[in-house]
């Protein structure tokens, strides 16, 4: 007899993180699901490590799908995506631990929104606990500045800060994640945001179905960020689950502050907007990174910066020809004016980062 397909997928993707995914998973394997079906994926990048075999040896109830090479995080979730027969797909980072009751929580609330509501974004905490900082401590190295504060990272302290409770996109294009680095106990956002983060999110699949999975020539960055907004474009809204909530080990998987990171965050930041932005956003955002290059060179002589930043435009130059084609093809299937869309963005205004 064919076992029943489950209620909710939960895929997680992973590459050479094997203590990671063995604390992802075990959080997982502790949902209380109140007779939900329940269905987990890992997505193994190739990984170098004991990854795979840690998965399939101690974790047998798991499906576990093995990328012929590193795939990112787009392409490594699309391997799950393709398969999926749930009618919600729940994504969780692999540096991510599920509160027991965050899955159940995710499946519930999209079962109480309204069908336009494609996706729903969880309440991603940092992992790391925090105090407020002291007078004598207010620049020190390792404080964190948030809209809230000046916290000290402090294994015994009290205090959470939101990593996320979705995706925002800024007027001049940058994305950023909304309640960055905010006090947990004070942030009390609405529940409409634009866009959901892959770092903790549930997926109506129908969704998927009708405007497509991850583009995966961003390999990883802002491909959220442009399935949310294609999402936008066909009428579909992202609203965010308070009571869903995850603790993210932030940049684990690639440093922030990497050459990979920056090299994907920028090349990616300006497929994006040639994709899903209007004609104005897009170009003005293109003027501004050439105008910013120009000026780390001949300003600041930040070489290291300047190479990378003119790798990354070098690869959207080879990227634009599909870029457009993808561009004619979203603007075509669009229910929503890119314009009214943009209605949502926010002010660019100063982010909120570690100090070091």
């Amino acid at each position: 007899m064919t076992a029943p397909d489950p209620d909710v997928t939960v895929v997680t993707v992973t590459y050479d993180a094997e203590g990671l995914v063995r604390t992802c998973l075990d959080s997982l394997g502790a949902q209380r699901l109140d007779g939900l079906r329940m269905q987990v994926v890992v997505v193994d990048n190739a990984s170098r490590d004991a990854t795979a075999r840690v998965v399939a040896d101690e974790y047998p109830e798991v499906r576990l799908v093995r990328a012929p090479r590193n795939l990112g995080f787009a392409a490594g979730n699309n391997l799950a995506l393709r398969d999926v027969r749930s009618r919600y797909v729940v994504l969780v980072n692999n540096d991510a631990v599920v509160a027991p009751d965050a899955v159940r929580a995710l499946v519930r609330a999209l079962d109480d929104a309204p069908d336009d509501v494609a996706a729903m974004a969880a309440t991603v905490l940092l992992a790391a606990r925090f105090r407020a900082a002291g007078p004598d401590e207010q620049d020190a190295a390792g404080v964190v500045h948030g809209p809230d504060g000046r916290w000290v990272p402090d294994p015994e302290g009290a205090v959470r800060l939101v990593n996320s409770t979705g995706n925002e996109v800024r007027t001049d294009g940058f994305g950023q994640d909304r309640g960055w680095l905010a006090d947990h106990a004070r942030h009390a956002p609405g529940p409409d945001v634009f866009g959901f983060s892959g770092a903790a999110a549930v997926l109506r699949t129908s969704a998927l179905r009708d405007v497509g999975l991850f583009d995966e020539s961003f390999f990883m960055y802002y491909e959220d960020t442009d399935l949310s907004w294609r999402l936008r474009l066909a009428g579909y809204r992202v609203e965010h689950c308070p009571g869903a909530v995850v603790e993210h080990v932030h940049a684990a998987s690639a440093g922030e502050g990497s050459d990979f990171f920056r090299f994907h965050d920028a090349r990616n930041r300006l497929a994006l907007l040639t994709k899903d932005a209007t004609a104005r956003t897009a170009l003005r955002a293109l003027a501004r990174y050439v105008v910013t290059t120009a000026s780390l060179a001949v300003r600041r002589r930040r070489w290291d910066l300047v190479r990378t930043r003119v790798r990354a435009l070098a690869s959207y130059g080879c990227m634009l020809p599909g870029l457009l084609r993808e561009r004619r093809r979203v603007g075509r299937a669009a229910r929503v004016p890119r314009a009214r869309v943009e209605d949502l963005l926010v002010p660019a205004t100063r982010g909120y980062t570690y100090r070091s």
